[in-house]
C-alpha cells in the first residue's frame, strides 16, 4: 500500500468518518453532503541517510462537503474537522510498502502534521447548498528498499 493509498485509509477509519459517509474518494469530493476527497499535493525526498533510508514527506489537501445553512451546521462542521487533525496527527506509526519501478520499499509513517481546517468553497455561493471545506495534510515518512 503505498503512501496515498495508507493515508486514505486512515482517513476513512476516522469514526465519524465511517458515521457520515462510505468512502473518501481521491483527488476530489462529491457536490453531496457528507462526502471527502483526499488529493494528492506532491511528494519530496528530505534526504538520505548512510544505510540508504528515505525520509519523504507527502502533502495533501482533505477536500470535505457538509451542509451550512446554520451556526449550529457550521460550529459542528468546523469541530468534526478539528477532530479529525487532532486525531489524524495520532496516527503516526503505520507501516507502508511502495513498489518503484519493480523494487519495493517498505518503511514507516513517522509523522502526520495538519494545518488549515477551514472553509473553501461555497457552492452555488448560497450556504443554503453544501459547502466545502479544507484540512492540509503532511505526512513524513521513511521507506528503504527491500
Amino acid at each position: 500500500m503505498n503512501i496515498i493509498e495508507k493515508v486514505k485509509d486512515i482517513v476513512q477509519s476516522f469514526p465519524k468518518i465511517a458515521e457520515l459517509c462510505g468512502e473518501v474518494h481521491v483527488d476530489f469530493a462529491d457536490p453531496d453532503r457528507t462526502s471527502y476527497g483526499l488529493s494528492s499535493m506532491g511528494d519530496t525526498r528530505i534526504r538520505e541517510d548512510v544505510t540508504g533510508r528515505l525520509m519523504r514527506q507527502h502533502s495533501f489537501v482533505l477536500y470535505a462537503t457538509y451542509s451550512a445553512a446554520s451556526d449550529y451546521e457550521r460550529i459542528t462542521n468546523s469541530g468534526i474537522l478539528l477532530e479529525l487533525a487532532i486525531w489524524l496527527e495520532e496516527q503516526a506509526g503505520c507501516e507502508i510498502e511502495q513498489e518503484v519501478l519493480g523494487k519495493t520499499y517498505t518503511g514507516e509513517i513517522e509523522e502526520i502534521t495538519t494545518a488549515n481546517g477551514s472553509l473553501y468553497a461555497i457552492q452555488q455561493e448560497n450556504l443554503a447548498d453544501e459547502v466545502q471545506y479544507q484540512l492540509q495534510i503532511v505526512v513524513n515518512y521513511t521507506l528503504e528498499e527491500e
